[in-house]
Parts: C-alpha cells; sequence; structure tokens
C-alpha cells in the first residue's frame, strides 16, 4: 500500500500489521515528522529516506526509524538493508488473544477465566483443559488427543485423572447451574457444549492520550461509516456500500452480503468487496442454510460469531473452510453478523481479514455496529415475505 496523506497512513497504520514501513518525503523535517507520528503506531521496521549531505540520519533514528537511506541510494543497499530488518522482525501472525462463550471469557495472554463478570481462579491443568475444549467448540475431542495436548504425553491412559480435572473445572465454571459448558462424550471424550467467539489481541498498546485518541480514531471511523449508510436509498444500496467502505478503509480485506431467497433455504449474494473470483463462482448459486457453512450458521441462530482463523473449525463449518481454501484466499479471520429486522432475520454479512491482520475488539465494535444499522435500514412491510430479495 502507498499513500501521501498523512491521515490515511496513520489509520492504515493502526488497522493492519505491515511487514515493512518505508518512508520518503520532499523534505527532510517532513520525513521526520512523519517517522515521529508513526513509530507509536506500529512495532514493524521502518526505513527513512533522508537529503544527500544533511546529516539528518541520528535525528531520523532517534524519530523512530530503524534505516536511514540518502537518496540515490543503490538498490543492492536497499535490498540488503531491508533483508536485515525483516530477518530480525517479529513474524505477523493471528494473535489469537480472548474467547468468549455465554458468559464465560478467557484471556489466553493472562491466562485469566471470568464467568458472569467474577473471576474464577483455575489450576494451570484446569485452565490447559479449558483451552483445548473450547479451541473446537461441539467438538467431541476423544481421551488421548486431550491428554496428549494438556500432559504432553505424561498420563497417556490416565481417564481418571483427566476426569477428576473435567469435574473440578465443571464445579468452577457451573456453580450457579444456569449452563452446561462442558459435555461428556461416552466412549470418545469431551466436548465444549456452547459457541466460541475468538477475538485477536488489541493492536494498540499504550495508555493515556495515546489511547484516548485510538479510541476517537475509531468512533471517526464508525460515524463516517453510519452516515454514509444513512445516505443509501434501497437497502440493496446500502449492502454495497457497507462492503465498499469496509474494504476501501481497510477495516476488512473482504466483505460479502447474504441475503434469503424468498420461498427457498438458501442465501443468495448480494454485495461483495475484495473477494476472490473463485470464491464469486463458488457461492453464485447460493449458499444452503443447512451445508456446513458458518454464513449459515450466523443465519440460523441470529449469533454474531467472531473466527480468528477459521481453519481450525473445519469440523463445525466444513463447508466454509473448503470454500475458502479452494478460492485459496489467505483471509482466514472472519466476522460474521447476523442482519434482521422487526420481522424476523433476512441475511448476513461476513468481513474477512489476512492471517497478519485478524478482527481486534475496536475492529469488531465499529462493524457489528455497522451491521445493526443495515439490519434495520428500510425495513419490510409486514405483508412481505421472509425472502428478502424482493425486499431489496
Amino acid at each position: 500500500m502507498c499513500t501521501t496523506d498523512l491521515d490515511r497512513a496513520s489509520w492504515l497504520v493502526l488497522v493492519r500489521n505491515f511487514g515493512l514501513l518505508f518512508v520518503a518525503g520532499t523534505s527532510d523535517p517532513w520525513t521526520i515528522g512523519t517517522v515521529s507520528l508513526l513509530r507509536p503506531l506500529s512495532r514493524a521496521p521502518m526505513v527513512a529516506l533522508s537529503s544527500p549531505g544533511t546529516q539528518s540520519e541520528p535525528t531520523l533514528l532517534n524519530a523512530g526509524a530503524d534505516l536511514v537511506l540518502e537518496q540515490g541510494y543503490s538498490g543492492d543497499l536497499l535490498r540488503a538493508g531491508t533483508d536485515a530488518l525483516l530477518r530480525r522482525a517479529i513474524p505477523n501472525q493471528a494473535e489469537l488473544r480472548f474467547l468468549e462463550s455465554p458468559g464465560l471469557r478467557v484471556d489466553l495472554l493472562a491466562r485469566r477465566v471470568t464467568v458472569d463478570g467474577q473471576q474464577v481462579s483455575l489450576t494451570p491443568t484446569e485452565f490447559d483443559l479449558l483451552r483445548v475444549l473450547m479451541g473446537q467448540p461441539f467438538v467431541a475431542i476423544r481421551h488421548h488427543e486431550i491428554l496428549k495436548e494438556v500432559w504432553d504425553w505424561k498420563h497417556t491412559d490416565d481417564r481418571n485423572a483427566l476426569r477428576l480435572q473435567i469435574n473440578r473445572l465443571r464445579k468452577k465454571l457451573e456453580a450457579s447451574g444456569e449452563r452446561r459448558y462442558i459435555r461428556a462424550a461416552r466412549g470418545i471424550g469431551y466436548s465444549f457444549d456452547q459457541h466460541v467467539t475468538e477475538l485477536a489481541a488489541h493492536q494498540k498498546k499504550g495508555s493515556g492520550v495515546e489511547d484516548s485518541n485510538y479510541v476517537a480514531t475509531w468512533e471517526d471511523r464508525l460515524s463516517t461509516l453510519i452516515q454514509s449508510l444513512f445516505a443509501t436509498h434501497s437497502r440493496l444500496e446500502a449492502c454495497r456500500a457497507l462492503v465498499d467502505l469496509a474494504a476501501d478503509d481497510s477495516l476488512c480485506d473482504g466483505a460479502a452480503v447474504f441475503a434469503r431467497r424468498p420461498g427457498s433455504n438458501l442465501l443468495d449474494l448480494v454485495a461483495q468487496a475484495g473477494m476472490p473470483e473463485e470464491w464469486q463462482t463458488s457461492v453464485a448459486a447460493g449458499v444452503p442454510l443447512d451445508g456446513g457453512y458458518l454464513s449459515a450458521d450466523t443465519f440460523n441462530t441470529r449469533a454474531i460469531r467472531r473466527v480468528v482463523d477459521i481453519t481450525k473449525f473445519k469440523r463445525l463449518y466444513p463447508a466454509t473452510v473448503k470454500l475458502t481454501r479452494l478460492a485459496e484466499t489467505e483471509v482466514p479471520s472472519i466476522l460474521s453478523i447476523p442482519l434482521a429486522d422487526a420481522h424476523g432475520t433476512w441475511g448476513q454479512v461476513g468481513f474477512v481479514r489476512r492471517s497478519d491482520s485478524p478482527f481486534a475488539p475496536l475492529q469488531c465494535i465499529v462493524l457489528e455496529a455497522a451491521g445493526a444499522v443495515l439490519s434495520g435500514l428500510f425495513p419490510r412491510n409486514l405483508g412481505e415475505p421472509d425472502g428478502t430479495l424482493a425486499a431489496i
């Protein structure tokens, strides 16, 4: 990506995990100011271009540049310098931070668990058991797989130890009796019996004024999205506006809206932006509401689904995982939102991102709020069919 707009550059650095930043301007003061602006927003290696003979290298390095090159540098020097920076850089990978289920929140990095807002103290083994089970919701994980994952084969046949740990974990999580999280699959193992939402770590770290500015930036983006939706004149126009704006503003790498086909159990693609042609071809005939698709599950349950890496959910959403691989997409991070008005669910909107930039909490808040606005715009009349292409 390339931009000459500093506001745009700041925004892109906030919402993307770039592998390398390159700053080049018409003057050294401008370059120094830009480096100073971007450095607090990203840990990516940064190369800055300086004017020849100005001796600005120390200032640029102090401002946050990792490598300074004078104008007129050789291509060999640039390649050698950037290769050296990239070798030492931290790889961009999806950093799963939170697992959430009704009433339950797990912070994987802090190893903290809360139930109904109250912290629950788990032993290291209990925490690892919960992490393994929540990693594959509604899937019966075999005893030996759990033992291998949690105990690293130290107790390969000790099902009694596993049963005792599971019982202790259940008592702590299900003390209120309102929900059941863990189910025993007789003769097989155990499964987590609730839907699980995945969230990435916050991309922006800091405190005080910087965090306030960060939140304000997201508030501005949400306001722009909502105002643009209100300016549309039909549901179809609003669907197209949302996916186009989200993709253009780098809130996602791709987006798509599906609406239920009247009188059928199919979802039809009505708007998309940034999705590969192979993917569009694969869904052109419609997505069945009972075929193992994440979009169909979102529609049927009217529940938001957030997944950092969809490929881990091949047992729960096999059709979506197959479709992702068939289209050779590198966008396993998915945010799926149901669309409903006063008369029922009429569609689903999905946003996807690359594995190096999964959705963080504030990004989800903005897109989910925009989805909620889209849901209620141009509501159907009571006499209109439950299918929605006619309403669109």
